[in-house]
C-alpha cells in the first residue's frame, strides 16, 4: 500500500509540501519511528475516540500516552473512549487498520492536537499504511492543523 488517497488529496488541496519516508513494516507509531530512524516525539500519533455524540481524534507524540482526563477537561465529553481497531475501517476506509493519519479534518473528524507537536521542527505521521511516514516541516504541520484545538493531551509513558 502507499499513502492513503484521502490523505494525498487533502495535502494537495492544502498545497502542503511533504516527503514519504519508507520503513520496514511496523505495528505502532513508536515502532514506525524506530523503523524510520526518527525520534518518537516527532511522530504525530492519531487516536480515534468516540462517545454518543460521535467521533473525535486526539493527536499526540508517539513518545507519549494519551491523558484521557485532559481530553475530558478540554472537551467536556466524559464518555469518550478509544474506538476498537475493527471499527476504524468505517471512518478511515482507505487506511490499514492501526495506521491512522492525524488528519481528522480530511475525514470529517474534529481533532485535538497536543501542543508539543506545534513546537517540532519536523513532524512525521502515518501515511495510512504500516510502511510509510509522511514527513513535513513542523511549521507547515502546525499550519495544516490550525483548525484543530491545541492543548496538553499527553503524558510520558509510565
Amino acid at each position: 500500500m502507499t499513502i492513503a488517497a484521502r490523505v494525498s488529496q487533502y495535502l494537495r488541496d492544502q498545497s502542503v509540501d511533504y516527503q514519504l519516508v519508507q520503513h520496514p513494516h511496523s505495528h505502532t507509531s513508536r515502532e514506525s519511528a524506530h523503523a524510520a530512524h526518527v525520534r518518537e516525539d516527532q511522530v504525530a500519533k492519531a487516536i480515534l475516540l468516540k462517545d454518543d455524540t460521535g467521533y473525535m481524534m486526539a493527536v499526540i507524540p508517539a513518545s507519549s500516552s494519551l491523558d484521557m482526563r485532559a481530553v475530558h477537561d478540554e472537551t467536556g465529553r466524559n464518555g469518550l473512549e478509544m474506538v476498537p481497531e475493527d471499527e476504524l475501517g468505517r471512518v478511515f476506509p482507505d487506511c490499514e487498520l492501526g495506521a491512522l493519519p492525524p488528519l481528522g479534518q480530511a475525514y470529517g473528524v474534529s481533532t485535538l492536537l497536543d501542543s508539543s507537536l506545534r513546537r517540532c521542527d519536523t513532524v512525521y505521521f502515518e501515511a495510512g499504511d504500516h510502511e510509510e511516514l509522511v514527513e513535513m516541516d513542523g511549521a507547515r504541520f502546525a499550519n495544516l492543523m490550525s483548525g484543530s484545538r491545541s492543548c496538553d493531551l499527553s503524558k510520558d509513558w509510565p
